[in-house]
């Protein structure tokens, strides 16, 4: 395994960690709350969208360990079932289909197949506009039956009690 791979996975746990030992994922999150005054589904929209966006510029892995403990603090602070916006998120990060740097698979086919950037990018568009949509129409309705988040849950108010930082300053 090359050391540039294992120092780009290993750099996302870190910066994960840090973002939230440091409470900067829960000032970024708290700090979008103004959001909470759109409809969730748009909410999700915009969440896919970005998730999608960076994924296909920076590392998947993290992608995800970054912009999911912001993702999580911020559905705590907008009182949203923190699934309802975790899993999709989650899910587009692995739909990074147009760059090589996107993921790992991406960067080894391209190499080993000697296959140029402009036909990932030209083959790939495709399969990333049909994941966001699939996933903007499909998890608000299945998700609600599978995960059953229609409603806040206690154990996300315990977590957000459980992460303030100030309580003691």
């Amino acid at each position: 395994m090359p050391w540039s791979l294992m120092f780009l996975l290993g750099g996302g746990f870190a910066i994960s960690r840090g973002s939230v030992a440091s409470s900067m994922a829960r000032r970024v999150g708290e700090a979008l709350v103004p959001l909470r005054f759109l409809p969730p589904i748009i909410i999700l929209a915009v969440v896919c969208f970005f998730e999608g966006l960076v994924t296909e510029f920076t590392s998947n892995v993290g992608v995800a360990n970054i912009t999911l403990p912001v993702i999580a603090q911020m559905c705590v602070a907008m009182e949203i079932h923190p699934l309802y916006l975790m899993i999709p998120a989650t899910l587009m990060c692995s739909f990074s289909f147009r760059l090589p740097v996107g993921t790992p698979p991406n960067a080894i086919v391209t190499i080993a197949g000697h296959i140029p950037t402009s036909w990932l990018m030209a083959g790939g568009c495709a399969p990333a506009i049909y994941c966001l949509i699939v996933e903007v129409i499909f998890f608000p309705t299945w998700g609600v039956f599978v995960y059953g988040i229609k409603e806040f849950p206690d154990w996300a108010r315990y977590i957000e009690i459980e992460n303030n930082t100030d309580v003691f300053h």
